[in-house]
């Protein structure tokens, strides 16, 4: 719970097919196996999009009818939070239907021509101003300060103190 009792958003929901979707488009953006010389950094980077969703679900509250109008303006509906937290994570798109898409051609052995995800892959994708300020609101309001500060004392390849510090959060790791 946070400082003024509030359940996070992900104690609640997380768009986990989306994410899984997405981290596979990542993951499969080389060869399904490295060379041996890269099997070290490899094994040790974790999907940024799933490190993403983990820092910014942990500390996002849950959406509740009772926020401030400022909140309800924004987010009339949990509907509209949810999209609003996926368009936040780098999802422009339905990554789920991407990768039935990808499957079905594939058992039929057709070539798609085009990207069947119609977007960019997420990890690729950085908030902007407009992001940033409402998630520095909600941070704000939800702990009392825009400035939160996240720590990874086994860092490995670094995905979670990058993702932290793209979206605005003081880091420390240790490696």
């Amino acid at each position: 719970m946070s400082a003024n009792n509030r359940s996070m958003l992900i104690e609640h929901w997380l768009p986990i097919a989306e994410i899984g979707a997405e981290s596979q488009r990542e993951r499969g953006a080389s060869s399904a196996l490295p060379p041996l010389y890269f099997l070290h950094v490899w094994w040790a980077r974790r999907p940024l999009l799933t490190s993403r969703a983990a820092i910014l679900g942990s500390v996002l509250p849950q959406w509740s009818p009772d926020w401030p109008a400022k909140f309800h303006e924004q987010f009339p509906t949990e509907e509209a939070y949810r999209q609003w937290f996926l368009r936040l994570l780098g999802i422009r798109g339905n990554p789920v239907a991407g990768r039935k898409l990808i499957g079905y051609a594939k058992e039929r052995g057709i070539r798609l021509k085009a990207n069947p995800y119609g977007y960019p892959r997420a990890f690729t994708i950085n908030p902007d101003e407009g992001q940033i300020k409402t998630l520095q609101d909600l941070l704000e309001y939800t702990w009392g300060t825009r400035n939160l500060t996240v720590m990874d004392p086994m860092a490995g390849g670094g995905s979670i103190p990058f993702e932290a510090l793209r979206y605005g959060f003081t880091t420390f790791a240790k490696n």
